[in-house]
């Protein structure tokens, strides 16, 4: 359901003047446009571990992207975007709708994938899978043609899913103007928006941050056990505790080789620990036929896989090895290459691990809202909870950053001055480090405090993350 207020959403105000002035051709006056816009996100536990089947908590951000959208009276997607193509080059790209619905995935990703066009993989490809859902037949003459007008102001590289952030900005706008609400859910255009992104740009990302871009709540955290995607109720912060994130300016790449080398590793691992289980089964005369962990490494007890089976697995193996042993693994979303060494314990010791630690990061913000004689004490076991994550990305998802290192130990100089806890956010490997703050003064220079020291010992200047907005299902989309 629309709500007028998303026209007093930022960057919505300044999307509709920038298109009306410079976009005024394909934008004409007297034609309708409808805008949508969905947030980016700041996770604060969770993060890698949502696509083995964790428990992730996401803050939605007021940093967002809007679109907006106009019929044309060709048979062509044309796409803009004012902020997000690569310096020098056209911001503009147009193909037929037929060939969206008619070209093969590999010759579309092919095209997406030339220089200059990568931006418009995350908007052009909710065409493509919309088609795909057989929610829109893209091969009807009769469609008209879309025009689509991009500005975000959630950066690139920091962390904070800019890209899913474009994605569910994009479906939820084009859901509406195909009238596919009543056919769909917030869960159902995540997914979709995933899809885009490991299909059609080709990351390898969970589905986190799409949700939390579709269905957070402004002010809470979403809670969702990633199997696939089973939301919980929002978690309250306990009064006047906040999280907001520092942006490095280290810039992170969820497409980038160490991301997915780790994914790729935590399955290969899942598929070992399965074998084991079967062999021990047949020791003992019973078949194992399903699998113990359902698909998910978040299910295996941490102190099994410690007593049973950590040992026994390899702390690097080739893909060669593993493909003459094991064959595959189940996930979909990366291969195993023969070429590539992968830190298999590490990477099972990280998600494991992980999962029990967000579930008690959770018990700890509920227990300091529910007792407040014990709310210091539960807020520094949480803030700890963050810092032995953030180690674990370095040490065993091997996705650290020297520079989020440096802010996380700043963090930690401050916390007598209310600041409990951080960690590196999403993807590692560089982008945001997320902190869980008092609402106080006395925090807020702190914070201030932390991001000078950070530019001094390092050269690069940070920025500050400490608004929250609605995602983009509440707020809807607007024609003007």
């Amino acid at each position: 359901m629309a709500t007028t207020s998303l026209l007093n959403l930022d960057p919505v105000p300044t999307l509709l003047k920038r298109v009306r002035a410079e976009l005024s051709a394909d934008f004409p006056p007297g034609r309708r446009i409808r805008v949508s816009r969905a947030p980016g996100r700041l996770d604060v536990m969770g993060g890698i571990a949502d696509y083995t089947g964790s428990l992730v908590c996401e803050m939605p951000l007021d940093r967002a992207a809007a679109v907006a959208l106009s019929t044309r009276d060709d048979h062509d997607l044309q796409v803009f975007s004012f902020n997000l193509h690569d310096d020098h080059k056209p911001f503009t790209f147009r193909i037929p709708l037929h060939a969206l619905a008619t070209q093969p995935l590999d010759d579309l990703r092919r095209e997406l994938g030339e220089p200059g066009r990568a931006w418009a993989g995350y908007l052009a490809g909710c065409l493509f899978i919309l088609h795909e859902y057989n929610l829109v037949n893209l091969s009807d003459p009769k469609h008209a043609g879309i025009n689509l007008a991009l500005l975000s102001t959630v950066p690139l590289g920091a962390g904070v899913s800019s890209s899913a952030a474009i994605e569910v900005a994009t479906m939820m706008n084009l859901v509406d103007h195909f009238d596919l609400r009543e056919r769909l859910d917030a869960m159902t255009l995540a997914a979709m928006c995933q899809q885009v992104e490991n299909r059609v740009v080709g990351a390898p990302c969970g589905i986190m941050d799409q949700v939390t871009s579709c269905a957070g709540e402004a002010g809470t955290l979403l809670r969702m056990i990633c199997q696939p995607h089973e939301l919980q109720p929002a978690l309250e912060l306990p009064e006047n505790v906040r999280v907001v994130g520092i942006n490095s300016n280290v810039k992170h790449s969820v497409g980038g080789g160490a991301y997915g080398r780790t994914r790729c590793a935590a399955f290969m691992a899942h598929k070992m620990i399965l074998e084991q289980m079967r062999r021990a089964g047949k020791l003992h005369g019973r078949e194992l036929v399903d699998d113990p962990m359902r698909g998910y490494l978040a299910n295996l007890d941490p102190d099994d896989y410690k007593r049973h089976f950590r040992e026994r697995l390899p702390e690097f193996m080739s893909g060669e090895d593993f493909l003459r042993d094991y064959k595959s693994t189940i996930d979909t979303a990366t291969q195993v290459r023969a070429d590539e060494i992968y830190p298999v314990q590490h990477a099972a010791d990280h998600h494991v691990l992980e999962a029990r630690r967000v579930r008690h990061f959770v018990e700890y913000l509920e227990e300091a809202s529910e007792f407040p004689a014990r709310k210091q004490s539960e807020l520094n076991r949480a803030g700890h909870l963050m810092y032995a994550s953030h180690l674990s990305y370095t040490n065993d998802a091997m996705l650290g950053a020297d520079e989020c290192d440096v802010l996380v130990d700043l963090v930690r100089a401050h916390e007598h001055a209310g600041l409990y806890g951080a960690k590196i956010t999403g993807g590692g490997s560089g982008g945001t480090v997320a902190i869980l703050a008092a609402t106080t003064a006395r925090a807020s220079g702190a914070i201030h405090d932390v991001m000078q020291a950070y530019e001094r010992q390092t050269g690069n200047k940070p920025d500050l993350f400490n608004g929250t907005s609605p995602g983009a299902w509440q707020v809807g989309t607007v024609v003007v």
